[in-house]
């Protein structure tokens, strides 16, 4: 075994003391903030508003019911009223609207706010709308429709096509 000479022994002391002092660290570490912002503003959206089907009819001597449920969603606290227009068969109104055929013949039907089918449900806000105030989450709104008994008109396929506008 090899020995090493007394001169070198401080400087292997040393070296040991070296390795195990801690090692100064030359890294420094900074923080910063930031803030994350939304302004939220009244809104009101139409999450689905589905068709309504009467399905096959024939001769009517009786009145065809049917629903629909027609829903929103606005922000919580946001008042809001859902409107109907009358549709796009030709002569349709409010109170008398109409789906149509290729062939121009109409069926009436109706549309209504209430189960007993006597309030129209039409445009004019604060007579004949559906109202509510917004929960942020979605609200149902059942349409009643009605075609009425009538003079049965020719056969084929009637439709029309109803605007939803949600005033808030």
């Amino acid at each position: 075994m090899r020995t090493l000479p007394a001169s070198r022994l401080p400087s292997l002391a040393a070296i040991a003391a070296f390795a195990m002092a801690p090692l100064a660290s030359s890294a420094a570490t900074k923080t910063a903030t930031f803030q994350v912002l939304a302004t939220m503003v009244s809104d009101c959206t139409i999450i689905s508003a589905p068709n309504i089907d009467f399905g096959t009819l024939g001769v009517m001597t009786a009145n065809a019911d049917t629903t629909s449920t027609l829903i929103v969603a606005c922000t919580p606290g946001t008042a809001y009223s859902v409107a109907l227009d009358a549709g796009t068969g030709t002569g349709s109104t409010i109170t008398d609207r109409r789906m149509a055929s290729a062939g121009g013949g109409s069926l009436k039907y109706q549309l209504f706010r209430d189960t007993m089918r006597t309030q129209n449900w039409g445009n004019t806000i604060g007579t004949d709308t559906v109202g509510g105030t917004g929960n942020g989450g979605n609200i149902a709104h059942v349409i009643f429709a009605r075609v009425p008994e009538q003079s049965a008109p020719a056969p084929g396929s009637y439709a029309s096509t109803v605007t939803v506008t949600v005033n808030y």
